[in-house]
């Protein structure tokens, strides 16, 4: 059986539910917008093992059942149920119990896990997420991370170009360096800032299933393409470079990413990060890439390969 667990409302997880239940999958849905509904139990038994039960609407559910589990939860705090709520309300303390045990399960279990946490943490650390990628054999930018602003003015002098960015897996816009900015550079003593020198060129999106690559080519009038008019076409990538992304997945341990490139004038491919949750929907309505449904079949045969073996 396949766990899938988010929101309905979130366009990754719906559209590979519904490639899912096309297919005629056998798929537990848990919405995580039920999460204050949600009840979670293990039993340890000397003879059995342990048994860990999900119980949700009326439906109990028996987690050693589960050969695949795609994850995509989100911040309950955010919903507007915790307006105004203290961190000892009784619902906080029961939804973030529940958190903590069905994530506890996911990491420690036998499924496929699509992505475990441990993996998934490199995108918390930029600085460290960037040394794996080298190892991949990526270029990445030229990057400068302090929270001394005389070091900072001659980083920035030395690079012409540069951008400021998160430094943690936290979202945030790409800005390039301006006259303006520098009136605050005095603010980075506050906090350590992640500095680029900017790489100009093409950007590609590339999605890495299991031992399968889905590359989209994008034009955009914004530095950061997410903010611009952009355009996307799908694209076959050189073969070398299409090798280096499937060693990039592995040496993450990741199932599923999503590896932003950049491809200069001179041929050269740099790498500057990787989702390890990646929001692949807005690629595939863009591009036509078939994301989702390479995604489910992923699933699917795992699904198949656990119940087989």
């Amino acid at each position: 059986m396949i766990l899938l667990w988010g929101l309905r409302a979130d366009a990754p997880i719906n559209m590979v539910r519904l490639e899912l239940e096309k297919a005629g999958a056998d798929v537990f849905f848990l919405d995580h917008r039920k999460i204050f509904q949600c009840d979670i139990e293990y039993t340890f038994r000397q003879e059995t093992g342990m048994t860990c039960v999900l119980k949700v609407d009326g439906t109990t559910l028996d987690l050693n059942l589960i050969k695949v589990a795609y994850i995509r939860p989100y911040s309950f705090m955010d919903y507007p149920e915790m307006d105004g709520k203290t961190m000892d309300d009784p619902m906080i303390i029961k939804a973030s119990g529940f958190e903590l045990q069905l994530m506890a399960w996911i990491n420690a279990s036998d499924a496929l896990v699509i992505n475990r946490a441990d993996p998934s943490a490199t995108n918390n650390s930029k600085p460290y997420q960037l040394s794996l990628i080298e190892k991949a054999g990526f270029k990445v930018p030229e990057t400068f991370i302090s929270n001394d602003p005389g070091q900072v003015a001659d980083f920035l002098t030395r690079a012409r170009r540069a951008v400021y960015k998160s430094i943690s897996s936290v979202r945030s816009i790409v800005h390039e360096v301006t006259s303006e900015h520098l009136q605050f550079i005095d603010d980075v003593q506050w906090c350590p800032t992640l500095f680029q020198k900017v790489v100009d060129g093409i950007n590609y999106r590339v999605h890495v299933i299991g031992n399968q690559v889905f590359a989209v080519k994008i034009n955009s009038d914004r530095l950061d393409y997410r903010y611009g008019h952009t355009t996307m076409v799908s694209v076959e990538l050189p073969r070398e470079i299409l090798k280096k992304c499937l060693a990039l997945n592995n040496i993450l341990g990741l199932h599923f990413s999503g590896i932003d490139l950049m491809r200069t004038a001179d041929d050269e491919w740099y790498c500057f990060e990787v989702n390890a949750s990646p929001g692949y929907s807005y690629f595939e309505q863009n591009s036509g890439a078939p994301i989702s449904a390479a995604l489910a079949k992923f699933m699917m045969t795992a699904d198949h390969e656990a119940n087989h073996a």
